[in-house]
């Protein structure tokens, strides 16, 4: 099998998608009551999430070069020995994507993954491939002790030289984070099952959220999308529905606090 394709099937990938992401946010107060309401009181694993922005390409405050071109760098340091590095196009235009990477599910560490990311009316596609790492090599990179470009596979290398807007210089990127998140899969919500995430900015509480998601098939993801919001506002709780947290507000602060 050529090394290109990996694990999977080797026919056109054109109309490929693997699954929809169902994510549903609550931020501020909100965030607190959901967590409070739906998380339960141990079993979290506990993780820190670093994201590289290249801030020396910015001309004007405010501006993210990478996230404004659709690409998110995220470090994963798990709270036991692993980790993991993942390149993201998001939103991807499909016709961004080569054959190569339509085709591709898994080889070594890397895996690939095309999803639809749907939170509140927001429907974007997200091309993600991810490659595990160490939890020690993931902190060495975060925290400059260890080039950054090395946490990044050669497959995420080719990857974003084939498929991203943008050149990117895996060498000379700022880390900003971590975020901090306490993550509980397997939670039963009714006739649900969904993962939480609750994520807050290190030592700032003022930028706090909670995020349920769940992934599922994408024939009838909109039923699912309609049933789980609904069930979450019958238990008293306000999503944010779209307006609450943003990646591009958590990466403003970061940037602004200088990490």
């Amino acid at each position: 099998m050529p090394a290109s394709v990996g694990r999977g099937d080797l026919t056109s990938g054109s109309d490929r998608l693997d699954s929809v992401e169902i994510k549903v946010t609550f931020s501020g107060a909100g965030a607190v009551a959901a967590t409070w309401a739906l998380a339960p009181d141990t079993g979290g694993a506990r993780r820190r999430v670093y994201f590289c922005e290249d801030l020396a390409r910015s001309t004007a405050p405010g501006q993210l070069p990478l996230l404004d071109a659709g690409l998110i760098l995220r470090l994963r340091a798990g709270s036991g020995r692993g980790g993991a590095a993942t390149a993201e196009l998001r939103p991807c235009r499909r016709s961004r994507l080569s054959e190569r990477w339509l085709r591709f599910r898994e080889q070594g560490p890397d895996s690939f993954h095309l999803t639809g990311a749907w939170s509140g009316d927001r429907r974007v596609l997200s091309a993600t491939l991810v490659s595990t790492r160490g939890r020690t090599a993931v902190e060495a990179a975060a925290t400059g002790t260890k080039p950054l470009d090395l946490v990044f596979s050669d497959g995420q290398r080719a990857f974003l030289t084939d498929c991203a807007d943008i050149d990117v210089g895996l060498g000379s990127l700022d880390v900003l984070g971590p975020v901090d998140t306490v993550r509980w899969r397997g939670v039963r919500l009714d006739h649900h099952e969904v993962t939480l995430e609750h994520c807050t900015v290190a030592g700032d509480g003022s930028l706090e959220w909670l995020e349920v998601s769940k992934r599922v098939a994408p024939e009838g993801a909109e039923v699912v999308q309609a049933s789980l919001t609904a069930l979450l506002k019958a238990k008293g709780l306000e999503p944010d529905l779209g307006r609450g947290v943003r990646l591009r507000r958590v990466l403003e602060e970061l940037a602004a606090k200088g990490v």
